[in-house]
């Protein structure tokens, strides 16, 4: 391997944290480079310490020690940091409908400017438990004045559900089947799920699936074993998730990374 080459791969390491929950998406350690990529989130980022250069669709680039990237944009990661944490919001519940008020640009120089007032949040090193990942995510979405969404799933049926859904992912995950197992009509369905888990159905699933994948390829599955072992159709459909979502190919984060899940309630 050539000096180069292992220098971008040493770059696009995230050996971090990822705490996914029904309500958390907030990645915490190391930040790499990543390839061109979009989401259906808010990305909120913050550095900790020297800054991260930042670089939007037109090529334009900013370095930011705190970012907010609206849903939806290219964006790039393009050169590396020690330490810091990227916040994934919901563009559709109460904090991300908030955020949509701060009428975000779409270069980068307007990420960094409505990132500023999170550079109050930074702490010494990134979290390393569910709790201080979660008190982070709070600080910051209070510090934009956006609220932290709805509180923990109440409806018997959304529970039970939420326990359901990581053994059925090779299986049948449509609305009507879903809703079917849990005695409600999938349009109730639908909007119990995203009002007391603060995210649609779909993008959950997919959460679930690429936590699957990155487990099952942690223990050494071929991508093809691991891509069917979360629901995917093939190794391609798996990469290519992994890609539009994280900016990365599956060996390039889910070798390293950690998931954490929330604690049990």
């Amino acid at each position: 391997m050539s000096a180069r080459k292992s220098i971008v791969s040493r770059n696009r390491d995230w050996k971090g944290r990822l705490f996914f929950g029904p309500r958390r998406l907030l990645y915490a350690g190391p930040l790499g480079e990543t390839r061109p990529h979009a989401h259906h989130t808010f990305q909120l980022l913050l550095s900790f310490g020297e800054p991260v250069a930042l670089r939007d669709g037109a090529q334009r680039e900013a370095l930011c020690h705190a970012a907010v990237i609206p849903p939806d944009v290219e964006h790039t990661v393009v050169s590396m940091v020690p330490a810091g944490v990227v916040l994934h919001v919901n563009p559709d519940d109460l904090g991300g409908r908030q955020l949509r008020t701060l009428d975000i640009g779409l270069d980068v120089e307007a990420w960094r400017r409505a990132g500023e007032l999170l550079r109050a949040c930074a702490v010494s090193s990134p979290p390393r438990r569910w709790a201080e990942a979660e008190a982070l995510a709070q600080s910051m979405l209070r510090t934009l004045q956006a609220d932290a969404g709805p509180p923990p799933p109440a409806h018997p049926a959304i529970k039970k559900l939420l326990r359901l859904l990581p053994e059925s992912l090779e299986g049948d995950v449509r609305l009507s089947t879903l809703a079917s197992q849990v005695g409600l009509s999938a349009g109730r369905l639908s909007h119990l799920f995203g009002a007391e888990v603060g995210l649609p159905l779909r993008p959950y699933v997919l959460w679930l699936r690429l936590h699957r994948a990155a487990a099952e390829l942690r223990e050494g599955a071929s991508l093809t074993r691991a891509a069917h072992a979360a629901g995917f159709t093939d190794s391609a459909h798996l990469s290519h998730a992994f890609r539009r979502t994280f900016g990365l190919n599956p060996s390039e984060i889910a070798g390293v990374v950690e998931w954490v899940p929330p604690p049990p309630e």
